[in-house]
């Protein structure tokens, strides 16, 4: 350990530990808190276009914004987000400077582009990397009587951006937030510059991996979601060997770069023959116990987002890193905003960030028409409500389409998980199947075919008498096809035992027809992220994929299943060969 990693982890730690008594103090009083924000926001904001529209300076409190202000989507700030990059316009929506214009992971649709401000991005350092170092010293102090060991980590967040039409850079809110750190990555990260920062094309999990497995003494491991991290642990399983060749002779080898960014490259790379046979003494001892804190005894936490559509990816990861090592599940947010973070280790509940955002809230089961919202305050425990946010980046009353759930409280303010995306929700006959009954039914089902599934995806077949799903799963192991219709029968017990919805429309109203199970070849899913980063997304953005809702996600996936399964003709895929 260097004198100068210790010294910026006190002052990173320090830092934290401010943000998480600002937090607390916040949460005393919630609604002042973030009616404070509201009012600041709109008296900055009253001399833009969008505010003199609707009089901002006449806006006193937080009822008179909700009577004056409509609900909002994108499309509402597309215009005025493309005269800003085409015609250098300013004030339109926020007169705080752009910094950067965050690219949606464009799932269902063309990618949008969400103005990212100075004001927004202090927000986002606030909670990040200095929050989560807090965090993890808190939780090691508390079990082990010392807190974390000042030594480097691992970073797999994606930093790469282009330029728009006005110079503005855009890309991932992550790899701006990165930016702000880049002279302090060196002493603080194993990836070197080059890889942090790339320029031209290279295999990030090797050269993630490479760096990080020459680092005996890595302290910790980080990204934006959790399958990033286990996508670099299955690539280190597969590739191990090449890997440690490549660390005990010094070499690169030739298909893990382009010829672009291999000079940049080259200098970092040094042979390490001692470290090498370490590690080829590990990896031969297998991968059926843990394997991370083997490669690395000193490892003392991981983050991640890992809730919700990732949970499957937190429990692989934990096949690797064993169950006693703390996660933190860091934040919930989007690339409209950054809106809650967690405050304890291995506590998968978030606190909304009161600094952040203005947040309104509408009952999940209200009319499509309904307006009348509620506040912070005003939640109740167990309950569900769509999010409204008023961000810091231009954005007012703008609707998400995320549903959370209250699950406790942080002194007087509510605790939160999230529960799904309305645009995720299944809905063929009012059942209201949310990802989170698809969750907990593909578990049991795997739990009942003594197997995992690492991923899956739904597509509602509409062709029949009556609808019915198609789970299509990807197992972490071989395992048959369902040629009898058990894995069928199965998943339909358990989405009845998870959602009543479904078994009153399935079984007691026939509505629903009995689900057909089809077996995915092993790592769809990921082939499926390397194809969305190969096009250009940032694989801070791509999601796990849930609904085959348009033809491009639909070919993709069933045309990667395991050969003999009786797959319908409608499939998507046979009519498009």
């Amino acid at each position: 350990m260097s004198a100068i990693i210790w010294l910026i982890d006190q002052v990173l730690i320090h830092k934290g530990e401010k943000t998480l008594k600002e937090l607390a103090q916040a949460c005393e009083d919630p609604r002042k808190s973030n009616e404070d924000l509201l009012m600041r926001i709109l008296r900055d904001n009253a001399q833009t276009e969008y505010g003199r529209k609707y009089n901002f300076e006449d806006i006193h409190s937080a009822d008179e914004y909700r009577k004056k202000v409509p609900f909002s989507d994108y499309d509402v700030y597309e215009p005025y987000i493309r005269r800003m990059i085409q015609n250098h316009e300013t004030d339109l929506i926020t007169t705080y400077p752009v910094i950067q214009y965050a690219e949606t992971s464009g799932s269902v649709g063309v990618q949008k582009k969400i103005p990212v401000t100075d004001r927004s991005m202090t927000v986002y350092e606030k909670y990040s990397f200095s929050r989560t170092k807090a965090l993890a010293n808190r939780y090691h102090r508390k079990h082990d009587g010392k807190g974390v060991p000042c030594e480097k980590g691992l970073n797999m967040l994606e930093t790469e951006t282009t330029l728009t039409e006005d110079g503005t850079p855009t890309g991932s809110v992550t790899g701006a937030v990165s930016r702000q750190f880049r002279k302090l990555y060196p002493l603080l990260l194993t990836s070197p510059d080059p890889i942090l920062f790339p320029i031209g094309g290279m295999n990030m999990n090797y050269m993630k991996a490479r760096f990080a497995l020459e680092e005996p003494d890595l302290a910790y491991m980080f990204s934006g979601f959790m399958t990033n991290l286990v996508d670099m642990m299955n690539y280190i399983k597969v590739n191990w060997e090449m890997i440690v060749d490549d660390i005990e002779h010094g070499t690169l080898n030739k298909d893990v770069c382009t010829e672009e960014s291999r000079p940049a490259i080259l200098p970092y790379i040094h042979a390490n023959p001692k470290r090498a046979a370490e590690l080829r003494k590990i990896f031969r001892d297998g991968f059926d116990t843990p394997v991370i804190p083997r490669l690395w005894p000193k490892i003392s936490w991981a983050f991640g987002i890992g809730t919700g559509g990732f949970a499957t990816y937190t429990e692989k990861y934990r096949s690797y890193a064993g169950k006693e090592l703390p996660i933190d599940f860091f934040v919930y947010a989007a690339s409209e905003g950054i809106f809650a973070a967690c405050v304890d280790m291995n506590d998968p509940r978030f606190v909304p960030l009161l600094d952040s955002c203005f947040f309104e809230f509408l009952p999940a089961d209200a009319p499509d028409d309904c307006r009348e919202t509620l506040l912070v305050d005003q939640l109740e425990e167990g309950k569900e409500y769509e999010v409204i946010i008023t961000n810091q980046c231009g954005f007012y009353r703008y609707r998400i389409r995320d549903v959370i759930r209250v699950v406790g409280m942080y002194h007087q303010c509510p605790m939160i998980t999230f529960a799904y995306r309305k645009s995720q929700l299944v809905n063929v006959a009012a059942e209201k199947t949310t990802e989170e009954h698809l969750n907990e039914a593909v578990r049991r089902t795997g739990k009942d075919l003594n197997c995992e599934f690492n991923d899956y995806a739904l597509y509602i077949d509409d062709t029949g008498m009556v609808s019915r799903y198609v789970l299509l799963l990807e197992p972490d192991q071989p395992i048959d096809i369902d040629r009898d219709g058990h894995y069928a029968d199965l998943m339909e017990k358990h989405l009845c035992e998870v959602n009543p919805e479904y078994e009153f429309f399935s079984i007691k109203r026939g509505s629903i027809g009995k689900p057909l199970v089809l077996i995915q070849q092993p790592q769809t899913h990921a082939l499926w992220r390397e194809m969305k980063i190969a096009k250009g997304s940032s694989p801070n953005q791509v999601k796990p994929v849930r609904v085959l809702d348009v033809p491009m996600k639909q070919k993709f996936f069933f045309g990667l299943l395991e050969e003999g399964q009786d797959v319908p003709e409608w499939n998507v895929y046979n009519q498009k060969k």
